[in-house]
């Protein structure tokens, strides 16, 4: 299985027009749980599936290096700080203006 490079946050998919964020950003913030992200998965793109998987939210370990993205069908997968998934832009925005103000 090839290693998932994430999108830089500010990405936006041409597609979509969901925006990448930092997963760290979203678990910090109040948007975790309540706003919906998604998982691009490119390996289910390829295979003629779905690439999106709904993210139900993020618990981020008590180190802080990483966390673990929880997927709305019950699955998780565990990631560094620097990995990013896909809010909608009204979101994306919401979370950079909390960000802003945090910073």
């Amino acid at each position: 299985m090839a290693r998932q490079e994430p999108k830089q946050p500010g990405y936006v998919c041409p597609m979509t027009g969901r925006v990448a964020v930092l997963v760290k950003d979203y678990a910090d913030s109040d948007l975790n749980g309540d706003a919906p992200a998604y998982w691009f998965n490119p390996e289910a793109e390829g295979w003629g599936m779905d690439p999106w998987k709904l993210v139900e939210g993020v618990d981020p370990h008590a180190q802080g290096s990483s966390m673990d993205v929880c997927f709305a069908d019950g699955s998780s997968k565990t990631v560094g700080p620097l990995m990013t998934f896909f809010l909608t832009k009204t979101d994306a925005a919401r979370l950079a203006a909390v960000r802003g103000r945090q910073e």
